[in-house]
Protein backbone atom coordinates (compact mmCIF):
# COMPACT_ATOMS: atom_id res chain seq x y z
CA UNK A 1 0.00 0.00 0.00
CA UNK A 2 1.20 3.47 -0.82
CA UNK A 3 2.52 5.25 2.23
CA UNK A 4 1.71 8.94 2.20
CA UNK A 5 2.55 11.50 4.86
CA UNK A 6 0.67 14.58 5.96
CA UNK A 7 2.63 17.80 6.53
CA UNK A 8 4.55 17.51 9.76
CA UNK A 9 3.17 20.78 11.13
CA UNK A 10 -0.39 19.43 11.35
CA UNK A 11 -1.26 17.62 14.57
CA UNK A 12 -4.55 15.77 14.87
CA UNK A 13 -6.45 14.69 17.96
CA UNK A 14 -9.89 13.07 18.03
CA UNK A 15 -11.72 12.92 21.33
CA UNK A 16 -14.98 12.12 19.52
CA UNK A 17 -13.79 9.04 17.63
CA UNK A 18 -14.93 5.73 19.18
CA UNK A 19 -12.50 3.53 21.05
CA UNK A 20 -12.67 -0.28 21.18
CA UNK A 21 -15.90 -0.47 19.17
CA UNK A 22 -17.93 2.17 21.05
CA UNK A 23 -21.00 3.52 19.22
CA UNK A 24 -20.01 6.11 16.65
CA UNK A 25 -21.57 9.58 16.70
CA UNK A 26 -20.93 10.66 13.14
CA UNK A 27 -19.73 14.08 12.13
CA UNK A 28 -17.18 15.89 9.99
CA UNK A 29 -13.57 14.96 10.69
CA UNK A 30 -11.98 17.12 7.97
CA UNK A 31 -12.75 19.24 4.93
CA UNK A 32 -10.59 19.04 1.80
CA UNK A 33 -11.55 21.52 -0.90
CA UNK A 34 -15.32 21.15 -0.97
CA UNK A 35 -15.26 17.48 0.07
CA UNK A 36 -15.89 16.27 3.61
CA UNK A 37 -14.40 13.33 5.48
CA UNK A 38 -16.68 11.83 8.12
CA UNK A 39 -15.70 10.31 11.44
CA UNK A 40 -17.32 7.07 10.20
CA UNK A 41 -14.95 7.07 7.20
CA UNK A 42 -12.00 7.38 9.58
CA UNK A 43 -13.38 4.59 11.75
CA UNK A 44 -13.81 2.23 8.81
CA UNK A 45 -10.28 2.79 7.51
CA UNK A 46 -8.86 2.44 11.04
CA UNK A 47 -10.51 -0.97 11.40
CA UNK A 48 -9.19 -1.99 7.98
CA UNK A 49 -5.64 -0.91 8.84
CA UNK A 50 -5.74 -2.81 12.13
CA UNK A 51 -7.07 -5.93 10.40
CA UNK A 52 -4.42 -5.79 7.68
CA UNK A 53 -1.73 -5.54 10.37
CA UNK A 54 -3.27 -8.36 12.45
CA UNK A 55 -3.63 -5.98 15.40
CA UNK A 56 -6.35 -6.52 17.98
CA UNK A 57 -7.76 -3.08 18.95
CA UNK A 58 -8.19 -4.21 22.55
CA UNK A 59 -4.43 -4.78 22.79
CA UNK A 60 -3.64 -1.11 22.10
CA UNK A 61 -3.33 1.69 24.60
CA UNK A 62 -5.64 4.67 24.11
CA UNK A 63 -2.75 6.74 22.71
CA UNK A 64 -1.77 3.99 20.26
CA UNK A 65 -5.37 3.63 19.11
CA UNK A 66 -5.67 7.39 18.63
CA UNK A 67 -2.43 7.35 16.66
CA UNK A 68 -3.85 4.71 14.31
CA UNK A 69 -6.95 6.84 13.78
CA UNK A 70 -4.75 9.81 12.97
CA UNK A 71 -2.92 7.75 10.36
CA UNK A 72 -6.24 6.74 8.85
CA UNK A 73 -7.33 10.36 8.64
CA UNK A 74 -4.05 11.31 6.98
CA UNK A 75 -4.59 8.63 4.36
CA UNK A 76 -8.10 9.92 3.63
CA UNK A 77 -6.94 13.54 3.36
CA UNK A 78 -4.14 12.50 1.03
CA UNK A 79 -6.62 10.66 -1.17
CA UNK A 80 -8.90 13.68 -1.42
CA UNK A 81 -6.18 16.16 -2.39
CA UNK A 82 -4.78 13.70 -4.93
CA UNK A 83 -8.26 13.39 -6.45
CA UNK A 84 -8.49 17.17 -6.66
CA UNK A 85 -5.17 17.34 -8.50
CA UNK A 86 -6.17 14.43 -10.75
CA UNK A 87 -9.33 16.32 -11.71
CA UNK A 88 -7.24 19.34 -12.69
CA UNK A 89 -4.94 17.09 -14.70
CA UNK A 90 -7.93 15.34 -16.36
CA UNK A 91 -6.74 11.95 -15.09
CA UNK A 92 -9.50 9.36 -15.31
CA UNK A 93 -9.76 5.62 -14.72
CA UNK A 94 -12.15 3.24 -16.43
CA UNK A 95 -15.36 2.42 -14.60
CA UNK A 96 -14.93 -1.28 -15.35
CA UNK A 97 -11.51 -1.28 -13.65
CA UNK A 98 -13.06 0.36 -10.59
CA UNK A 99 -15.87 -2.20 -10.47
CA UNK A 100 -13.52 -5.16 -10.85
CA UNK A 101 -11.25 -3.89 -8.06
CA UNK A 102 -14.27 -3.09 -5.89
CA UNK A 103 -15.63 -6.62 -6.16
CA UNK A 104 -12.20 -8.04 -5.37
CA UNK A 105 -12.00 -5.88 -2.24
CA UNK A 106 -15.48 -6.92 -1.12
CA UNK A 107 -14.58 -10.57 -1.66
CA UNK A 108 -11.50 -10.07 0.53
CA UNK A 109 -13.80 -8.74 3.25
CA UNK A 110 -15.98 -11.83 2.86
CA UNK A 111 -12.91 -14.06 3.19
CA UNK A 112 -11.86 -12.22 6.36
CA UNK A 113 -15.20 -11.79 8.13
CA UNK A 114 -17.20 -14.71 6.74
CA UNK A 115 -20.53 -13.06 6.01
CA UNK A 116 -22.14 -9.78 5.05
CA UNK A 117 -23.66 -9.46 8.52
CA UNK A 118 -20.24 -9.79 10.16
CA UNK A 119 -18.81 -7.18 7.79
CA UNK A 120 -21.57 -4.76 8.77
CA UNK A 121 -20.99 -5.51 12.44
CA UNK A 122 -17.23 -5.02 12.19
CA UNK A 123 -17.54 -1.62 10.50
CA UNK A 124 -20.76 -0.57 12.24
CA UNK A 125 -22.10 0.39 8.80
CA UNK A 126 -24.67 -1.06 6.37
CA UNK A 127 -23.14 -2.88 3.40
CA UNK A 128 -24.42 -0.16 1.06
CA UNK A 129 -22.36 2.51 2.82
CA UNK A 130 -19.33 0.23 3.01
CA UNK A 131 -19.59 -0.32 -0.75
CA UNK A 132 -19.81 3.46 -1.38
CA UNK A 133 -16.77 4.08 0.82
CA UNK A 134 -14.78 1.34 -0.91
CA UNK A 135 -15.73 2.70 -4.33
CA UNK A 136 -14.00 5.99 -3.50
CA UNK A 137 -11.01 4.16 -2.02
CA UNK A 138 -10.61 1.92 -5.06
CA UNK A 139 -10.96 4.84 -7.46
CA UNK A 140 -8.36 6.84 -5.51
CA UNK A 141 -5.97 3.90 -5.47
CA UNK A 142 -6.19 3.42 -9.24
CA UNK A 143 -5.64 7.14 -9.83
CA UNK A 144 -2.67 7.11 -7.46
CA UNK A 145 -1.13 4.21 -9.38
CA UNK A 146 -1.58 6.10 -12.64
CA UNK A 147 -0.04 9.30 -11.22
CA UNK A 148 2.88 7.38 -9.75
CA UNK A 149 3.58 5.70 -13.06
CA UNK A 150 3.31 8.93 -15.06
CA UNK A 151 5.19 11.25 -12.71
CA UNK A 152 7.66 8.99 -10.95
CA UNK A 153 7.87 5.75 -12.91
CA UNK A 154 11.03 6.76 -14.78
CA UNK A 155 13.02 7.75 -11.69
CA UNK A 156 16.23 5.74 -11.55
CA UNK A 157 19.40 5.72 -9.44
CA UNK A 158 23.04 5.84 -10.42
CA UNK A 159 25.65 3.47 -9.05
CA UNK A 160 27.08 6.18 -6.72
CA UNK A 161 23.57 6.70 -5.36
CA UNK A 162 23.20 2.97 -4.72
CA UNK A 163 26.56 2.83 -2.95
CA UNK A 164 25.66 5.88 -0.87
CA UNK A 165 22.29 4.39 0.06
CA UNK A 166 23.93 1.14 1.15
CA UNK A 167 26.57 2.87 3.26
CA UNK A 168 23.95 4.99 5.01
CA UNK A 169 21.50 2.14 5.63
CA UNK A 170 23.50 -1.10 5.77
CA UNK A 171 23.04 -1.50 9.52
CA UNK A 172 19.25 -1.26 9.21
CA UNK A 173 18.72 -3.23 5.98
CA UNK A 174 16.99 -6.45 7.01
CA UNK A 175 18.31 -9.86 6.04
CA UNK A 176 16.68 -11.74 3.19
CA UNK A 177 14.47 -14.19 5.10
CA UNK A 178 14.28 -17.94 4.58
CA UNK A 179 12.47 -18.68 1.32
CA UNK A 180 10.72 -21.70 -0.12
CA UNK A 181 9.86 -22.61 -3.68
CA UNK A 182 6.62 -24.59 -3.75
CA UNK A 183 4.16 -26.31 -6.08
CA UNK A 184 0.71 -27.66 -5.34
CA UNK A 185 -2.23 -29.60 -6.70
CA UNK A 186 -5.62 -28.27 -5.67
CA UNK A 187 -8.84 -30.25 -5.63
CA UNK A 188 -12.16 -28.61 -4.87
CA UNK A 189 -14.58 -31.16 -3.40
CA UNK A 190 -17.49 -32.08 -5.64
CA UNK A 191 -20.91 -32.62 -4.06
CA UNK A 192 -22.84 -35.74 -4.86
CA UNK A 193 -25.32 -35.79 -7.73
CA UNK A 194 -28.20 -36.20 -5.25
CA UNK A 195 -27.30 -32.91 -3.57
CA UNK A 196 -27.01 -31.17 -6.92
CA UNK A 197 -30.36 -32.53 -8.03
CA UNK A 198 -32.14 -31.32 -4.90
CA UNK A 199 -30.79 -27.77 -5.25
CA UNK A 200 -31.49 -27.77 -8.99
CA UNK A 201 -35.16 -28.56 -8.39
CA UNK A 202 -35.46 -25.78 -5.81
CA UNK A 203 -33.85 -23.25 -8.15
CA UNK A 204 -36.01 -24.43 -11.04
CA UNK A 205 -39.13 -23.79 -8.95
CA UNK A 206 -37.84 -20.31 -8.04
CA UNK A 207 -37.22 -19.54 -11.72
CA UNK A 208 -40.81 -20.48 -12.54
CA UNK A 209 -42.08 -18.12 -9.82
CA UNK A 210 -40.02 -15.29 -11.32
CA UNK A 211 -41.14 -15.98 -14.89
CA UNK A 212 -44.79 -16.12 -13.78
CA UNK A 213 -44.50 -12.68 -12.24
CA UNK A 214 -45.04 -13.89 -8.67
CA UNK A 215 -41.58 -12.60 -7.70
CA UNK A 216 -39.26 -10.08 -9.27
CA UNK A 217 -35.70 -11.22 -9.95
CA UNK A 218 -34.33 -8.54 -7.59
CA UNK A 219 -36.54 -9.59 -4.68
CA UNK A 220 -35.78 -13.27 -5.28
CA UNK A 221 -32.06 -12.49 -5.27
CA UNK A 222 -32.39 -10.49 -2.07
CA UNK A 223 -34.35 -13.22 -0.30
CA UNK A 224 -32.76 -16.42 -1.61
CA UNK A 225 -29.30 -15.85 -3.17
CA UNK A 226 -26.31 -17.25 -1.31
CA UNK A 227 -24.20 -14.40 -2.73
CA UNK A 228 -25.09 -11.91 -0.04
CA UNK A 229 -22.86 -9.13 -1.39
CA UNK A 230 -24.74 -8.91 -4.68
CA UNK A 231 -28.12 -9.78 -3.13
CA UNK A 232 -28.18 -6.34 -1.51
CA UNK A 233 -28.29 -4.89 -5.03
CA UNK A 234 -30.91 -7.29 -6.40
CA UNK A 235 -28.21 -9.71 -7.53
CA UNK A 236 -26.49 -7.15 -9.79
CA UNK A 237 -22.75 -7.62 -10.26
CA UNK A 238 -22.00 -4.31 -12.01
CA UNK A 239 -20.75 -3.50 -15.49
CA UNK A 240 -17.94 -5.85 -16.45
CA UNK A 241 -15.99 -6.83 -19.58
CA UNK A 242 -15.32 -10.30 -20.91
CA UNK A 243 -12.77 -12.14 -18.82
CA UNK A 244 -14.30 -11.06 -15.51
CA UNK A 245 -16.35 -14.16 -14.69
CA UNK A 246 -15.73 -17.90 -14.75
CA UNK A 247 -16.22 -19.31 -18.27
CA UNK A 248 -19.59 -21.07 -17.96
CA UNK A 249 -21.17 -18.08 -16.20
CA UNK A 250 -19.67 -15.60 -18.66
CA UNK A 251 -20.67 -17.52 -21.78
CA UNK A 252 -24.30 -17.55 -20.68
CA UNK A 253 -24.37 -13.97 -19.41
CA UNK A 254 -23.01 -12.52 -22.67
CA UNK A 255 -25.45 -14.60 -24.73
CA UNK A 256 -28.57 -13.16 -23.07
CA UNK A 257 -30.73 -10.31 -24.31
CA UNK A 258 -31.50 -7.46 -21.92
CA UNK A 259 -34.10 -8.59 -19.39
CA UNK A 260 -33.74 -12.28 -20.32
CA UNK A 261 -33.31 -14.87 -17.57
CA UNK A 262 -31.13 -17.90 -18.21
CA UNK A 263 -31.69 -21.55 -17.57
CA UNK A 264 -29.79 -22.94 -14.58
CA UNK A 265 -26.01 -22.56 -14.97
CA UNK A 266 -23.53 -24.59 -12.92
CA UNK A 267 -20.12 -23.25 -11.85
CA UNK A 268 -17.67 -24.23 -9.14
CA UNK A 269 -19.57 -21.86 -6.82
CA UNK A 270 -22.93 -23.60 -7.22
CA UNK A 271 -26.04 -23.19 -9.37
CA UNK A 272 -27.02 -19.82 -10.86
CA UNK A 273 -29.90 -18.05 -12.51
CA UNK A 274 -28.54 -15.16 -14.57
CA UNK A 275 -30.40 -12.09 -15.77
CA UNK A 276 -28.88 -9.56 -18.15
CA UNK A 277 -29.85 -6.20 -16.68
CA UNK A 278 -28.15 -3.95 -19.24
CA UNK A 279 -25.58 -4.03 -22.03
CA UNK A 280 -23.31 -1.08 -22.85
CA UNK A 281 -21.12 -1.84 -25.82
CA UNK A 282 -18.58 -4.42 -24.68
CA UNK A 283 -19.75 -4.23 -21.05
CA UNK A 284 -22.63 -6.07 -19.43
CA UNK A 285 -24.33 -5.70 -16.06
CA UNK A 286 -25.58 -9.19 -15.09
CA UNK A 287 -27.55 -10.11 -12.00
CA UNK A 288 -27.59 -13.59 -10.54
CA UNK A 289 -29.16 -15.79 -7.92
CA UNK A 290 -26.78 -18.35 -6.44
CA UNK A 291 -27.77 -21.61 -4.78
CA UNK A 292 -24.78 -23.19 -3.09
CA UNK A 293 -24.46 -26.96 -2.89
CA UNK A 294 -23.48 -27.88 0.63
CA UNK A 295 -21.01 -30.70 0.97
CA UNK A 296 -20.47 -33.10 3.85
CA UNK A 297 -17.63 -35.19 5.19
CA UNK A 298 -18.22 -37.97 2.66
CA UNK A 299 -17.52 -35.52 -0.19
CA UNK A 300 -14.35 -34.33 1.57
CA UNK A 301 -13.22 -37.90 2.23
CA UNK A 302 -13.57 -38.77 -1.44
CA UNK A 303 -11.44 -35.77 -2.41
CA UNK A 304 -8.75 -36.69 0.13
CA UNK A 305 -8.67 -40.24 -1.24
CA UNK A 306 -8.17 -38.94 -4.81
CA UNK A 307 -5.31 -36.66 -3.72
CA UNK A 308 -3.67 -39.46 -1.74
CA UNK A 309 -3.81 -41.69 -4.82
CA UNK A 310 -2.24 -38.94 -6.95
CA UNK A 311 0.48 -38.43 -4.33
CA UNK A 312 1.30 -42.15 -4.31
CA UNK A 313 1.53 -42.15 -8.13
CA UNK A 314 3.94 -39.20 -8.11
CA UNK A 315 6.09 -40.79 -5.40
CA UNK A 316 6.23 -43.93 -7.55
CA UNK A 317 7.86 -41.99 -10.37
CA UNK A 318 5.09 -39.82 -11.80
CA UNK A 319 5.74 -36.24 -12.90
CA UNK A 320 4.24 -33.62 -10.57
CA UNK A 321 3.56 -31.12 -13.38
CA UNK A 322 1.77 -33.73 -15.50
CA UNK A 323 -0.52 -34.69 -12.63
CA UNK A 324 -1.15 -31.02 -11.84
CA UNK A 325 -2.21 -30.36 -15.43
CA UNK A 326 -4.53 -33.37 -15.40
CA UNK A 327 -6.15 -33.01 -11.99
CA UNK A 328 -5.56 -29.61 -10.34
CA UNK A 329 -8.51 -27.20 -10.01
CA UNK A 330 -6.16 -24.21 -9.70
CA UNK A 331 -7.42 -21.75 -12.38
CA UNK A 332 -3.82 -20.90 -13.34
CA UNK A 333 -2.62 -24.47 -13.69
CA UNK A 334 -2.42 -24.35 -17.48
CA UNK A 335 0.26 -21.66 -17.29
CA UNK A 336 2.04 -22.49 -14.02
CA UNK A 337 1.66 -26.31 -14.06
CA UNK A 338 1.15 -26.21 -10.31
CA UNK A 339 4.24 -24.09 -9.59
CA UNK A 340 3.34 -21.29 -7.16
CA UNK A 341 6.80 -19.70 -6.99
CA UNK A 342 9.21 -18.59 -4.29
CA UNK A 343 8.02 -17.03 -1.02
CA UNK A 344 9.59 -15.91 2.27
CA UNK A 345 8.41 -18.45 4.84
CA UNK A 346 7.32 -15.73 7.26
CA UNK A 347 5.05 -14.13 4.65
CA UNK A 348 3.10 -17.23 3.63
CA UNK A 349 -0.42 -15.95 4.23
CA UNK A 350 -2.12 -19.34 4.12
CA UNK A 351 -1.34 -20.80 7.53
CA UNK A 352 -1.93 -24.35 6.35
CA UNK A 353 0.75 -23.88 3.66
CA UNK A 354 3.21 -22.66 6.26
CA UNK A 355 2.45 -25.61 8.53
CA UNK A 356 2.96 -28.04 5.64
CA UNK A 357 6.23 -26.39 4.52
CA UNK A 358 7.62 -26.61 8.06
CA UNK A 359 7.36 -30.42 7.94
CA UNK A 360 8.90 -30.99 4.48
CA UNK A 361 12.40 -31.54 3.19
CA UNK A 362 13.36 -30.52 -0.35
CA UNK A 363 11.61 -32.72 -2.90
CA UNK A 364 9.04 -34.07 -0.44
CA UNK A 365 5.26 -33.93 -1.00
CA UNK A 366 2.82 -33.34 1.83
CA UNK A 367 -0.14 -35.47 2.76
CA UNK A 368 -3.47 -33.93 1.64
CA UNK A 369 -4.60 -30.96 3.76
CA UNK A 370 -7.47 -28.50 3.64
CA UNK A 371 -7.59 -24.71 3.23
CA UNK A 372 -10.44 -22.33 2.47
CA UNK A 373 -9.77 -22.98 -1.24
CA UNK A 374 -10.13 -26.75 -1.10
CA UNK A 375 -7.74 -29.68 -0.54
CA UNK A 376 -4.08 -29.63 -1.54
CA UNK A 377 -0.93 -31.62 -1.75
CA UNK A 378 2.16 -29.42 -1.56
CA UNK A 379 5.63 -30.08 -2.92
CA UNK A 380 8.68 -28.31 -1.49
CA UNK A 381 10.93 -27.77 -4.50
CA UNK A 382 13.71 -25.78 -2.79
CA UNK A 383 14.45 -24.19 0.55
CA UNK A 384 16.80 -21.18 0.68
CA UNK A 385 18.21 -20.13 4.06
CA UNK A 386 18.14 -16.56 5.31
CA UNK A 387 21.08 -14.45 4.16
CA UNK A 388 22.52 -11.03 4.86
CA UNK A 389 22.22 -8.43 2.10
CA UNK A 390 25.55 -7.06 0.89
CA UNK A 391 26.35 -4.70 -1.95
CA UNK A 392 28.61 -7.26 -3.58
CA UNK A 393 26.17 -10.17 -3.66
CA UNK A 394 22.79 -8.37 -3.83
CA UNK A 395 23.43 -5.23 -5.86
CA UNK A 396 20.07 -5.45 -7.66
CA UNK A 397 18.19 -5.74 -4.38
CA UNK A 398 19.97 -2.69 -2.95
CA UNK A 399 19.41 -0.81 -6.21
CA UNK A 400 15.66 -1.44 -5.98
CA UNK A 401 15.63 -0.26 -2.37
CA UNK A 402 17.49 2.93 -3.28
CA UNK A 403 15.17 3.60 -6.22
CA UNK A 404 12.09 3.02 -4.05
CA UNK A 405 13.36 5.50 -1.46
CA UNK A 406 14.10 8.07 -4.15
CA UNK A 407 10.62 7.68 -5.64
CA UNK A 408 9.02 7.92 -2.18
CA UNK A 409 10.89 11.10 -1.42
CA UNK A 410 9.81 12.61 -4.75
CA UNK A 411 6.22 11.54 -4.05
CA UNK A 412 6.29 13.11 -0.57
CA UNK A 413 7.61 16.42 -1.94
CA UNK A 414 4.87 16.45 -4.57
CA UNK A 415 2.22 15.60 -1.98
CA UNK A 416 3.45 18.36 0.34
CA UNK A 417 3.08 20.84 -2.50
CA UNK A 418 -0.61 19.92 -2.79
CA UNK A 419 -1.19 20.91 0.84
CA UNK A 420 -0.02 24.39 -0.12
CA UNK A 421 -2.39 24.41 -3.07
CA UNK A 422 -5.68 23.00 -1.74
CA UNK A 423 -7.78 23.95 1.27
CA UNK A 424 -7.50 21.46 4.17
CA UNK A 425 -9.32 21.95 7.47
CA UNK A 426 -9.13 19.41 10.26
CA UNK A 427 -12.00 19.51 12.74
CA UNK A 428 -11.10 19.27 16.40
Amino acid sequence: MLKCFIKSGILIFFSLLPLRGQQLVDGIAAIVGQEIILYSDVQQLTIEMLRSSNINPSSLTENDFMSMQNKALRELINMEIILLQAEEDSIVVRERDIQISLEQQLQQYMDIFGSEEQIEQAFNQPIRKIRDFLYDRVKSSLIIQQIQNERFGNISVSRPEVVSFYQENKDSIPDIPERVDISHILMIPEPSEDKKSQQREKLKALRERILSGELSFAIAARDFSADRLSAENGGELGFSPKGTFVPSFEKTAFSLDEGEISEIVETQFGLHLIKLVERRGELINPAHILFEITMDESDNAQTIHKLSTIRDSILSGGDFEDFALRYSDDPDVVTNKGHLGEFPVNTLQIEEFKAAVDTLEEGEISEPFQTSFGFHILKLNHRKPAEKITLETHYNVVENMAASQKKQEAWNRWLDSLYEKFYVEIKR
